[in-house]
């Protein structure tokens, strides 16, 4: 099945959304195709918290940069303006959001777990994204979201 973007729609396996990040194996559970879905709500749920701009950072796993690239691709999807950081560690990721001044922000990590794995740490609004927050994503992921039309 084809999404609104041409991007055939990933399958969203509730396992990889955990308590405190989104982790799954590499590409069996989380593709190119799943980051650039997870960008677009992420995206979608910045911008209506009055976001305008989320940084990217990523981890050394070769996955990484795909996933990375996919989940830019998404936020802009979304209206947002990314600030790509490139290769970062999850705290500084953090830390840019605060100071760029943009407080929101996404860590492509697998973070101590195996290379085959890989996954997503976030921070909204100035708070690192957990629980209820996750779940609101994912089932936004599931939703067609449409396109605000606006690249950076």
């Amino acid at each position: 099945m084809h999404g609104t973007f041409g991007w055939d729609t990933p399958q969203i396996l509730d396992a990889v959304f955990k308590a405190y990040d989104i982790r799954g194996t590499v590409p069996d559970e989380i593709d190119a195709r799943f980051a650039h879905s997870l960008g677009m709500a992420a995206g979608t749920r910045a911008r209506e918290l009055g976001a305008r701009s989320m940084v990217v950072g990523r981890d050394g796993r070769l996955s990484s940069v795909e996933l990375a690239a996919a989940l830019q691709a998404g936020l802009r999807s979304a209206g947002m303006h990314v600030i790509d950081i490139g290769m970062a560690t999850t705290p500084m990721v953090y830390f840019a959001t605060r100071l760029m001044d943009t407080g929101s922000g996404i860590a492509v990590t697998g973070s101590h777990n195996p290379p085959a794995h890989n996954g997503f740490k976030i921070v909204l609004d100035g708070a690192s994204l957990y629980g209820e927050g996750i779940t609101a994503l994912r089932d936004a992921m599931r939703l067609p979201i449409e396109s605000a039309g606006v690249a950076g």
